[in-house]
């Protein structure tokens, strides 16, 4: 006890000697609250917690799962509000802490923020040959470590996508450990997973059309004139190879998720009457690599290897409208080749309690990756609050401003 004292003495005393900048929202002290070692990097404190792969399994490997901290500068007895990206879109965990005052604003500083890095991401890499084991239900155990790591009772959370699908399980599990839950865009961890990806194709369809239909109607998207016209001239050029061999109509619906997805359908529009031009590198940028089988890990994690046959037939089905967004169909395919998931989703009861909790859920009414009509459903079943976003994109917490104002006001209500 007296070198722990001694240690921790030492630690002190080395950090006082950083020098601090008075706009540095926390203290840069080195020290340990409750069973996690925070250390200064940069404007806010980083910390690890080491939590099993298999949840009260003891022979099981063990994952260090990175979080980021900046602590309340107002209130009197702040609470602590967990952050939890997606896997695939928007800020990474350190990031979401870093600039937490620039996208939420002061209101935010009312609470201790934490964010969590979903396993299976740089932030929590798995222990080789548990690299699939990055499931849903294992992020919702994780969030339980951390939470009583932190030695509190409750816990504030705002989620985005796989994030808001983890967080919306361990409320479904355990809602009394939650004091407010704001969800963007979660998919239904308590009903069936290809059920609910026709309705995700169905929005995918959807946001095509959308993303056509404005182009058509705006001047200041290159292909303005006609669009269909446009589209049909690079599915030419890509027969008579008139474009990088690169270039395939599997290449531009990746191009569409960075594009599309994010609200700007205006840069794949442009990128591909560049193609047609002559130079195909836009595109190809927007593009980037075809889908390998890691791609594939958290979807698998999440479904059987029946289901996953269903969805990936489901989507390999789709007659596009001119072209379509993402490679779920490929995707879905790797399940086959990948250990079939122990605790897939579709089946989770949610508790009593779960029903009525303080949850707000949000989407934008055009989201091409989420149907709005599955965390909508999911919403009124458990009369939770639901609020959709007149906006083409996924995720909407930190993007539209009244949503993200609402959001913290959410939070924040006793």
């Amino acid at each position: 006890m007296n070198l722990r004292r001694s240690a921790f003495a030492l630690l002190c005393t080395a950090a006082l000697s950083v020098a601090i900048l008075p706009t540095t929202p926390v203290k840069a002290v080195e020290g340990i609250t409750d069973d996690i070692v925070w250390l200064p990097c940069g404007p806010i404190e980083c910390g690890k917690i080491s939590v099993p792969v298999h949840k009260g399994l003891d022979s099981s490997g063990r994952v260090s799962i990175s979080m980021y901290r900046r602590k309340a500068i107002t209130g009197s007895s702040p609470r602590t509000l967990l952050l939890l990206p997606d896997r695939d879109y928007g800020s990474d965990a350190r990031t979401m802490t870093e600039k937490a005052v620039v996208t939420f604003g002061t209101a935010i500083t009312q609470f201790n923020v934490i964010s969590v890095a979903p396993r299976g991401t740089q932030d929590a890499v798995m222990p080789v040959g548990s690299e699939t084991e990055i499931g849903t239900l294992d992020m919702a155990d994780d969030l339980e470590a951390v939470r009583s790591a932190l030695h509190v009772k409750k816990v504030s959370i705002i989620g985005w996508g796989s994030g808001a699908t983890a967080a919306t399980a361990l409320i479904m599990q355990n809602p009394s450990i939650v004091q407010a839950a704001v969800l963007d865009s979660p998919v239904d961890p308590s009903t069936s997973m290809v059920k609910q990806s026709l309705q995700h194709i169905a929005a995918t369809k959807l946001g095509v059309e959308t993303a056509m239909r404005w182009c058509a109607s705006h001047l200041s998207c290159t292909m303005n004139a006609n669009v269909a016209k446009e589209l049909d001239l690079l599915k030419t050029n890509i027969r008579l190879a008139r474009v990088d061999p690169g270039v395939t109509f599997e290449a531009v619906a990746r191009a569409a998720v960075r594009t599309i997805v994010t609200g700007n359908a205006q840069e794949l529009f442009g990128s591909i009457t560049t193609a047609s031009n002559g130079n195909s590198q836009p595109l190809l940028g927007f593009a980037g690599t075809a889908p390998t089988m890691v791609n594939a890990y958290g979807r698998c994690a999440d479904v059987s290897r029946a289901d996953a046959k269903r969805i990936a037939a489901a989507n390999a089905a789709v007659k596009p409208h001119k072209f379509t967004i993402g490679s779920e169909a490929a995707l879905y395919a790797f399940c086959a080749q990948i250990a079939e998931s122990a605790r897939p989703l579709g089946a989770l009861k949610p508790a009593v309690m779960a029903k009525g909790a303080r949850v707000l859920v949000n989407i934008a009414r055009g989201d091409q990756v989420t149907a709005p009509y599955v965390p909508r459903t999911m919403a009124q079943r458990l009369k939770w609050t639901y609020a959709s976003v007149y906006a083409n994109r996924h995720l909407v917490v930190g993007y539209d401003n009244a949503t993200t104002v609402a959001a913290i006001s959410f939070l924040a209500a006793k």
